[in-house]
């Protein structure tokens, strides 16, 4: 222990000593170390982190599997069938996203993300609330289903984190709701949910005829040593047995597990990953620099290092003194590390896209620490294994002789630094390939054409609650009438329109679609289109061209006579191919109250990626308002200048015709797009940040290592030039040595980057991993960069008179 604390004390004087070269290291490896931890600490967030669901790896999510492809969540009655016909689950819950109209006296009205769901929720998750207590067995039954469970924020936002809120009644889309518990903190399943609500099993929701309408998700626990193969299998048979029970709905779908935490990190977790490795690559490049620097270092300690050994120190003491001082400089570079990483996190974080799960977790905690700590170690013994063999391993004579000779070091030594010049430059040739190849695939994502116009559209969600505005009745088409005339006559409007959707959103309607002029088609085997409802003004308001026919007007209607629909040019390619679809009379098998969806084509539109701008399009019909009467619809406002500047005034429109009517995601359609593209924008920028980061380290390691070199080679240079070789000579001389050293990088880099680009393959959009430019504009940055980072010190040299260079020596 006491030789312990003398090799810390005689490395913190070393290091004290030398000021400039511990600054240079320290920062080096707070870059490192820094970004390590950063990208660790999302990682630990995201993927390590215990999930709020006890035994996660118990829990599946079942969802119905058409034969045509995709997937789809249950029916009411399909999952009340599964949860009664299985053998594998000791519990099974369903669940649907949705907004609730919040109000009461606690604050301003508004719209909260919730969740409804089934009464097992709770406890098929295995989530026990912070306060209270979650749904009992027959709160999900007709009169008993006012009850509501707050989210953590909610509860610490709405009602300040009061722990008597357990009793208190709020108000919920116009009725009141008694609230039985407060969720933990970390729990916010699913989509970020502020608060749930009981499914109440009655009306539509058990009517046989809706048994094809899909919109619960079911999530099931295994019962204990049940298998996903087998809980499969019997899944299997439950579809096979509902398709004979039930053909008209059930023909051709199947049910399939998917395990929860692959679905809720499953997506993100190869990308993370490459993260991971990009910033492991930044820190091998950062321990190639500090082994060049204490290389070249011990150089000059030669003499030092010689007298110890000559008075009696053993080499294992020499070793074990070098590695003591990188053990040092690697924690205060990690200390130092730390606090640049808690400064990036925040801006980590507020650029991460909304759909990384538990991103807004991320902290630096105990185990980041930990990590960091242990990769500190690693680090001083990656970065000052080498130089403590290598300075270890020299002799008086030897130190004498050669520091005469202006060798720079041992041969050993100057194939050390050779040799991490080329590591460094490898590694850098995979990261820049890696982000030229993201960077590429963002920009052809940027090329994408939506189908509409972004620029200058306001957008807000509405949601009229059913105690008031009964679901498809006329109050809800007169107060969306009267908003439209309100809002179109305000300054600066060109155009208003409603829409259930937005696009590039993702939410979508599936429904089978008929065309009357054919025969019914066999069960299984109908044309399933993605229903959008809008009104007037929609289509203008978002600039989507009509190729053919019109567009909808405010006398399509509901009623025989009125009733016309619209549908984009890749419903009229698939279902109507070499025909003219205008005329032809269609039936959607969605009903909200009016008759079935449906009516006569008046109009071709242009495709819109509703999907994403990853997606393709996909069969869309457009229904008119007044055949649906939604209650949850969006509005978006075409204005003459910018759009958020008549966010208030739209405001006030709404709330004079309902002042209990929240507003809900005032933003622009411009932010949608820009969402839309999110994950990959994060994704592309941090991973070019590191590459960037890469590259000035490779440019400082190359330049460090050549002048060095250069400095130690005085000698050798004024020989050359006292029997008349010339400046250029000399510049030569050193220069193609250094770029066959990056050459031989480039080579070994182009190579790695290959095999690294197949974990890219899943993140890339219109762009191939081996795509030619990339690595040849890599190849060539780094070439250019490797040159000018050995002329500078090479020049330098060649400006010594050789008479003093000579004398120098």
């Amino acid at each position: 222990m006491d030789t312990t604390r003398q090799d810390v004390r005689q490395a913190i004087r070393k290091l004290i000593q030398n000021p400039a070269f511990t600054l240079i290291c320290v920062l080096t490896l707070a870059l490192g170390l820094g970004a390590n931890t950063a990208i660790f600490s999302v990682v630990n967030a995201v993927l390590l982190r215990p999930f709020a669901m006890a035994d996660i790896d118990q829990l599946v999510h079942v969802q119905h599997t058409p034969r045509r492809g995709g997937t789809l969540p249950s029916s009411a009655l399909d999952f009340r069938d599964i949860q009664s016909q299985n053998h594998s689950f000791s519990g099974l819950a369903a669940v649907s996203s949705t907004d609730l109209s919040l109000t009461g006296a606690e604050g301003e009205p508004e719209r909260v993300l919730g969740a409804r769901i089934t009464a097992d929720f709770f406890r098929v998750l295995g989530v026990q609330p912070l306060l209270g207590r979650g749904l009992l067995p027959d709160e999900d039954q007709p009169g008993k289903s006012q009850v509501v469970v707050l989210g953590h924020a909610l509860w610490q936002r709405r009602f300040s984190g009061d722990p008597q809120v357990v009793g208190r009644t709020i108000t919920l889309e116009g009725t009141p709701h008694t609230v039985i518990g407060v969720a933990r903190r970390e729990f916010d399943f699913p989509n970020k949910a502020q608060l749930w609500v009981p499914v109440t099993w009655e009306g539509d929701l058990i009517n046989p005829e809706n048994r094809g309408s899909h919109w619960l998700n079911v999530y099931g626990r295994l019962k204990p040593g049940m298998t996903l193969e087998q809980a499969g299998q019997d899944v299997s048979a439950i579809a096979r047995e509902l398709e004979q029970q039930h053909p008209k709905s059930n023909t051709d779908l199947g049910l399939r597990l998917i395990p929860l935490r692959e679905e809720l990190v499953g997506q993100v977790q190869p990308a993370l990953l490459v993260l991971i490795g990009a910033v492991g690559m930044v820190l091998l490049i950062t321990c190639a620099n500090l082994a060049n620097l204490l290389l070249a270092r011990g150089v000059s300690r030669e003499g030092e290092i010689s007298v110890r050994l000559a008075l009696g120190a053993g080499r294992g003491r020499i070793i074990r003194q070098l590695l003591t001082e990188s053990v040092v400089l690697a924690l205060v570079g990690a200390a130092a590390g730390v606090m640049l990483a808690r400064w990036g996190l925040d801006l980590l974080v507020g650029m991460g896209p909304g759909d990384i799960p538990r991103l807004e977790q991320v902290t630096i905690d105990g185990p980041v620490l930990a990590f960091t700590t242990a990769l500190a170690l690693l680090v001083a013994l990656l970065f000052g294994l080498i130089p403590a063999l290598q300075g270890s391993n020299v002799g008086l004579d030897r130190a004498l002789r050669e520091s005469g000779a202006g060798a720079g070091g041992s041969l050993r030594g100057r194939h050390a630094r050779a040799g991490l010049v080329v590591a460094e430059t490898a590694l850098a040739v995979v990261l820049l390939v890696s982000a030229g190849l993201l960077l590429k695939s963002f920009l052809k994502l940027q090329q994408v054409d939506p189908g509409f116009k972004t620029d200058r559209v306001l957008t807000l969600d509405l949601a009229l609650p059913e105690s008031r505005y009964p679901w498809g009745s006329p109050a809800v088409q007169s107060f969306y009438d009267t908003l439209l005339e309100r809002v179109r006559h305000l300054p600066g409007v060109q155009h208003a329109g409603l829409a259930i959707h937005l696009p590039l959103t993702g939410s979508a309607m599936a429904s089978p679609l008929q065309d009357l002029a054919r025969p019914p088609p066999v069960p299984g085997q109908e044309a399933i289109v993605n229903v959008r409802l809008v009104t007037e003004g929609y289509l203008e308001t978002l600039r989507i061209p009509v190729h053919r026919g019109r567009a909808l007007t405010s006398q399509d209607g509901a009623v025989e006579g009125t009733r016309a629909v619209l549908i984009n040019e890749e419903a009229a390619r698939r279902l109507w191919p070499g025909e003219d679809p205008l005329g032809r009379r269609v039936e959607l098998g969605v009903d909200f109250g009016n008759g079935r969806f449906g009516g006569e084509i008046v109009g071709v539109v242009g495709n819109v990626l509703h999907g994403g701008i990853k997606h393709r399009p996909t069969t869309e019909v457009y229904v008119p308002f007044a055949q649906a009467r939604a209650n949850a619809m969006k509005l978006t406002v075409l204005t003459e200048s910018e759009p958020l500047a008549l966010a208030a005034l739209v405001r006030r429109e709404v709330q004079a015709l309902d002042k209990d009517l929240p507003v809900a995601n005032v933003r622009t359609m411009d932010s949608v797009l820009a969402q839309s593209v999110a994950q990959p924008r994060f994704y592309m920028v941090l991973v070019a940040s590191f590459s960037l980061l890469a590259l000035a380290l490779a440019t400082l390691g190359i330049y460090g290592v050549v002048a060095h070199s250069v400095s130690h080679r005085t000698r050798e240079f004024g020989i050359r030039m006292a029997l008349g070789a010339g400046r250029l000579d000399v510049v030569r001389l050193v220069v193609r040595q250094y770029l066959r050293l990056a050459g031989l990088g480039l080579l070994l880099g182009t190579v790695l980057a290959f095999v690294a680009s197949q974990l890219l393959r899943n993140m890339l959009f219109g762009v191939e991993r081996t795509d030619v430019l990339t690595y040849v504009a890599v190849a060539t940055t780094l070439g250019l960069v490797a040159l000018l980072a050995s002329l500078l010190p090479a020049w330098r040299a060649t400006r010594l008179d050789p008479v003093v260079a000579l004398r120098s020596e």
